[in-house]
């Protein structure tokens, strides 16, 4: 069955867009050129960035704008998540600064439930049930949800336009911080010190851990400790290895140390954890692999969801049917109803055709 891994590109309207599921696995710091939309399906992750660490539930969301660092770590087991990545070209037509572009779109605590984020949730389910298709009807309704979903987003979330010195600044500190993250994920084995990475790249200690801070939200010394524990769950898919021999072979100083920091992210043991993978089959390629949902599992998924909590589409849809009740007379109001359940009738059976044809 295909996995949810999409992308879709018409270079005449400047769209560069990728969507997909997955499950979160292990810490790992990135970054790209496009704008990224991260939506909790499932579970609870954490988000670095920018200085900061939140804590996303199922059904928060959040935009993490382009060129800014960033790592996710999945706080609860097997939790899910769908991303889009848009390029910021997309808003060329509209903005003509489009690079300086930055929006602040995120729904935890209160503002979760808020209406905004609702319709982008929304949007954005539907949107990936399009994604992939190559008929023109499908490529049609995918664009035009695209445009739905990003014009909620300017209206609801205003983006501010940074200015160029500010982000060739950005640029300068990720140029380094990725320097120095690289240095760390090549040597993390070794005991690593802010005075060595001092002497290797010639920045000052304390503006090394500031950069680290500003960009991923934590410090050095907890940044390396999440690389080791990143690489010490891939060693105890291995079931034969001892966990006092991967703790030290992994840069902790004992056993307790190790169980400690990993009961802090994982909240278990290592021992509890490797007792996980070991009734489940292929352990090592579940550990080191970015596994995607297959269309099967995510049509579950959102099926169970929708068992037990009511659909934003049928909260918005009767939302508007009571508003057009109000304003309309009985005659007007059963007309255009029954024109909807004729186009919605007519839909449906080009869309039977075109599975036929195509």
């Amino acid at each position: 069955m295909d996995q949810m891994y999409y992308s879709l590109e018409n270079h005449k309207r400047d769209i560069d867009v990728k969507q997909y599921v997955y499950y979160i696995g292990s810490y790992h710091y990135n970054w790209h050129d496009a704008m990224e939309l991260l939506i909790v399906l499932q579970g609870e992750i954490e988000v670095s960035h920018n200085g900061r660490n939140d804590i996303l539930a199922e059904d928060d969301l959040m935009i993490i704008n382009s060129n800014v660092g960033h790592a996710t770590l999945a706080r609860k087991p097997n939790s899910i998540a769908m991303v889009i990545h848009l390029h910021p070209i997309y808003f060329s037509s509209y903005f003509s600064d489009y690079q300086l572009l930055q929006f602040k779109c995120i729904s935890i605590g209160e503002h979760h439930n808020k209406e905004p984020f609702k319709k982008i949730r929304r949007l954005a389910v539907e949107m990936i049930q399009y994604m992939g298709g190559n008929t023109p009807t499908e490529k049609l309704w995918c664009e035009s949800l695209l445009h739905e979903l990003t014009a909620n987003l300017v209206k609801y979330f205003p983006p501010e336009e940074i200015s160029s010195t500010e982000m060739a600044s950005n640029k300068r500190k990720n140029d380094a911080v990725n320097e120095i993250i690289h240095y760390i994920d090549k040597n993390y084995k070794n005991k690593i010190s802010l005075e060595e990475l001092s002497n290797v790249f010639g920045y000052n200690k304390s503006y090394i851990s500031q950069i680290v801070k500003l960009n991923l939200g934590i410090n050095f010394y907890e940044y390396l400790t999440r690389i080791r524990l990143r690489e010490a769950t891939y060693a105890l898919a291995n079931l034969e290895e001892k966990i006092s021999d991967i703790a030290l072979s992994y840069g902790f100083s004992e056993v307790k140390s190790f169980n400690t920091a990993f009961r802090n992210s994982f909240g278990k043991t290592p021992s509890e954890y490797r007792k996980q993978l070991s009734i489940k089959k292929d352990s090592q390629s579940l550990v080191n692999e970015k596994r995607y949902l297959t269309e099967g599992e995510f049509r579950e998924l959102i099926k169970v969801q929708e068992e037990f909590k009511p659909s934003s589409d049928f909260l918005l849809q009767d939302n508007k049917e009571q508003e057009e009740k109000k304003l309309l007379n009985k005659e007007d109001y059963q007309t255009i109803s029954e024109i909807r359940k004729e186009l919605d009738s007519t839909l449906k059976k080009v869309r039977k055709i075109e599975k036929k044809l195509f």
